[in-house]
Formats: C-alpha cells, structure tokens, sequence
C-alpha cells in the first residue's frame, strides 16, 4: 500500500506567506506610486517606480528559480524567470548608462529589442506552466484585431517608420502574451490575468509615450504598472507553489526475519 502524498513542510508554508507579503507590499508601494504621479507629477516618484520595477523584476526571477529547484515543475518556470531577470537587466542597462556618462538610450534601440524578448520569453512560459484551455476563437480573434489597430493606423498615417515599426512590435508582443494567457487558463488565476494585463497595457502605452508624448510626466505611471504587474503575476502563481506536492519521506523497510 502506497503512502499518501507529503503534505509541504512548516518551512514551506512560511516561506509562501513571507514572499506574498513581499510582493503584496511591492503591489502596495506600486498604487501608492501611482496616486502620487497623478497629484504630483513633477516629483521625485518616476525614480522610485523605475526603482520598483527592477526590484520587482529580479524578485520574481528569484522566486521562479526557487520554485522550480525545489518542485523541479518542468521548463515554464525557467522561462519565466528568465523573462523576469532579462527585462531587469534591460532596465538597469538603461540607468548604468546613465550613470556612468554614456548617454540614454535613444527609442527604438537595443534595450526595447531585450523588452520585446522578455515579453514573448514570458508568453512562452505560460505556454508551459498553465494548461491549455479551449478559448473561442471570436474572444481571440477581438483581442488580436484591438492589439493590431493602433500600429497599422500609426503605419497607415505615418508611413514605415523605425518608430512605427517597433510600436508594431511591441503590441504584437503583447498581444502574444494576452492570447496566449488567455488560451492556457490564465482566467482561473485572476491575479496572475491582472498582473499580465497591466503589464501588457504598460508596454502598449511605453512606445507610444516615446514617439508622441516624450517627456510627459503623466505617462510615467506605465513604470509603476509594470511594478504592479510584476507583483501580481507573482502573487497569482504563489498558491500554485502552495499546493505542489512536497518529497515524500525515504520510506525504511523493515528487516526481515530470518
């Protein structure tokens, strides 16, 4: 007779409920950050949210990584956490050469190529983590129709532009991640669906800030989205951890007689 499964250890539990009241207090800071761009739009808080996102970023790349090392969940849990880490890294490629004099990154370049990874390495994961459910194909086919309206009115306006091209790009790629979480029962986990939805508008309104709006203090809510989406894309999969089987025990057989 088999043994029942293992419920997860004392240690287990604790160390879910101090990462979701971690990411619950980076979702927290993430709302508070965005009331205050709203009131006060010149202040000091579009650092802070840049600062978020990074945190928030290279915190869910650790959590994934632990997940998958301790339950060994397949490869979806790996390309999420390298989604997380290589937007970080995108983003803190932008402030290091800021701070250290080579001048920002002009728009499109080379750091929106890594987000546009980032976000597609992120659809790919949820291909792999959530299981597939049969959505219909109007529900896809709206989405896909709304992602696409703007770039090709944009390209239809403006003629084929570097500009236009990558704001394509970029709402292609969102409109990956949606379809895709869509697809794969991302509905039934409403914090991760939220997380992907905010995250996904944010990249939806970056390069349209950057062509039409530079400089507009409002816009820089978007950094305090992505913190946010982070957050919640995080805390949607923390009860999924929660549940995962522990290892069971070595069982020691008995001696037998002689």
């Amino acid at each position: 007779m088999s043994a029942p499964p293992a419920l997860p250890s004392a240690s287990h539990d604790t160390i879910i409920s101090v990462l979701s009241g971690l990411f619950g207090g980076f979702l927290g800071v993430a709302a508070a950050l965005v009331i205050a761009l709203v009131v006060f739009p010149a202040g000091p808080y579009s650092s802070l949210c840049n600062y978020l996102q990074i945190i928030t970023a290279f915190g869910g790349a650790a959590v994934f990584l632990w997940i998958w090392f301790r339950h060994g969940r397949g490869t979806g849990l790996l390309f999420a956490a390298g989604a997380f880490a290589l937007w970080g890294i995108a983003n803190s490629a932008w402030y290091a050469s800021v701070f250290f004099g080579a001048g920002t990154f002009t728009f499109p370049g080379l750091i929106d190529m890594g987000f546009v990874a980032a976000i597609l390495l992120l659809s790919s994961a949820y291909s792999r983590i959530y299981p597939r459910k049969q959505v219909r194909g109007m529900i896809l086919l709206s989405v896909l129709v709304l992602m696409l309206v703007v770039p090709l009115a944009i390209l239809a306006m403006g003629g084929i532009t570097d500009k236009a091209l990558m704001i394509l790009l970029y709402f292609f790629a969102c409109g990956s991640l949606i379809i895709t979480g869509l697809n794969h029962s991302l509905p039934d986990h409403p914090m991760a669906l939220a997380g992907t939805l905010l995250f996904a508008i944010a990249f939806m309104i970056y390069p349209i800030r950057e062509t039409f709006f530079a400089g507009n203090p409002y816009l820089s809510v978007i950094g305090a989205f992505v913190a946010a989406g982070f957050s919640l894309i995080v805390l949607g999969f923390l009860p999924m951890a929660a549940c995962a089987p522990q290892p069971e025990p070595a069982q020691v057989e008995p001696p037998r007689e002689p």
